[in-house]
């Protein structure tokens, strides 16, 4: 007997590969210097550089954050041979959302790597935390399967 969500468990771990999967990329393009580390202190302009990058990785939580009740709603709609690559769509546009906090570590690293790369590793240990902690799990996607 299977269990509720196996139906949309590949989804939701093809969404957590790609959140873990960019991130180690992005680290070991750091950890090699294919980005070379930029040298600017965080402060002044750079800083209230870094404050946007903060809050565009803010901006992705917000959205992905938002989105379950909408897709909850459309999923009870669909017929239930289309609801697992519904929700498989919605595990991957979830994944790439969030895959900006990859792009402002990049960003961040370019520029103050040397000073700060604590900082620079935070935004790509975001990405995939943020799916794990946002992206309902196959047995919710299961439950709002049923109506």
């Amino acid at each position: 007997m299977s269990k509720p969500g196996d139906a949309f468990r590949p989804a939701y771990m093809t969404g957590l590969a790609l959140c873990l999967g960019l991130p180690t990329l992005a680290a070991l393009l750091l950890l090699t210097g294919a980005i070379p580390a930029g040298n600017q202190p965080p402060e002044g302009l750079v800083q209230q550089v870094g404050y946007q990058l903060t809050g565009l990785v803010f901006l992705a939580a917000a959205i992905v954050f938002s989105r379950p009740a909408r897709a909850f709603q459309r999923l009870a709609e669909l017929p239930s041979e289309g609801r697992p690559a519904a929700v498989w769509r919605e595990c991957l546009v979830v994944a790439s959302i969030l895959q900006v906090g990859v792009l402002c570590g990049l960003a961040y690293w370019a520029m103050v790597g040397t000073h700060a790369p604590r900082h620079a590793w935070g935004f790509l240990l975001t990405t995939p935390m943020l799916y794990v902690a946002l992206v309902p799990r196959p047995a919710h996607w299961a439950k709002a399967s049923e109506g």
